[in-house]
């Protein structure tokens, strides 16, 4: 037995855990619980938390192995490089003339964390430090769901094929059909990607990363995932954290997409990510 509590946060996804202090090493008993409680709701939240980097680190690693923070060193400067490998800060905070993080302001369109990688990593837990008096909220969408709410017609043109994904790091909104940069990261996937640990179908595809459908001519590969886009931000697919000082959330990359809503410019924001790594996958594109 165990002290944890789960509460539902919305229809769509998400979960509250209640009775753990992540400051101290989980049991064997309390993560099964919890890794439990994460594939069922897909993302779940831990409030009132106060950690250290190498704290969520520590809980990250129960999960699996921490990934690399695999934004290129040449696009990192000496604040970035000082710390753990595995952690980045997603900040909007400049000091002595840096950056302390990235992506700084504004909304970013939905995407899947590291999904640019032919070996995407599985979860990505997200601490907030300093958060906005208004805005800068994460909303998840449910990609098991939008897989079952797909028309019949539109699946069974697009079953069985791979998308062409890529992404060129700091990029939050897409206004280019393509990307072309000089750090420009790219990796195939199915379309219909199972999940590594559940088996179920879900979408693999999203606003800001994937390009094109295999075996589509370019008007009709635009068109479907023009579709599927939008049915991704379908609000009853939906649940939005209003983020608080000390929460701590993971989310499965496998079967959520994730997107910010926007926050004032002038106010600070900081929130330190690790991900874990999908040591396993039961798929090859």
């Amino acid at each position: 037995m165990t002290d944890i509590a789960i509460k539902p946060l919305s229809n769509a996804c998400g979960a509250e855990i209640t009775g753990v202090d992540l400051t101290k090493p989980i049991s064997p008993d309390v993560a099964a619980e919890i890794n439990r409680a994460w594939l069922d709701h897909c993302v779940i939240v831990v409030r009132g938390q106060e950690l250290a980097d190498i704290d969520q680190v520590n809980f990250a690693e129960a999960f699996g192995p921490v990934g690399d923070y695999l934004r290129p060193d040449t696009l990192r400067n000496d604040a970035m490089k000082e710390r753990h490998r595995s952690v980045m800060f997603v900040s909007n905070i400049v000091e002595n003339g840096e950056p302390i993080g990235s992506l700084p302001d504004g909304e970013m369109m939905f995407h899947t964390d590291t999904g640019y990688d032919q070996n995407p990593h599985k979860a990505t837990t997200l601490y907030a430090i300093e958060i906005p008096s208004e805005g800068g909220n994460t909303i998840f969408s449910n990609q098991y769901k939008v897989f079952d709410a797909l028309p019949e017609e539109l699946k069974n043109k697009i079953e069985g094929r791979n998308a062409h994904h890529a992404y060129e790091f700091g990029v939050m909104i897409k206004d280019k059909e393509k990307y072309d940069g000089p750090e420009l990261r790219t990796a195939v996937h199915p379309v219909f990607r199972p999940h590594t640990e559940t088996g179920r179908p879900t979408v693999y595809m999203n606003e800001l990363m994937t390009e094109s459908i295999e075996g589509l001519s370019e008007e009709e590969s635009r068109t479907a995932l023009d579709e599927i886009f939008a049915l991704q931000k379908e609000k009853r697919f939906c649940y939005e954290h209003v983020w608080q000082k000390g929460d701590l959330v993971m989310w499965d990359n496998r079967c959520t997409l994730h997107a910010r809503t926007d926050f004032p410019r002038n106010e600070r924001r900081l929130l330190r990510r690790v991900t874990i790594e999908d040591a396993a996958p039961a798929w090859a594109a």
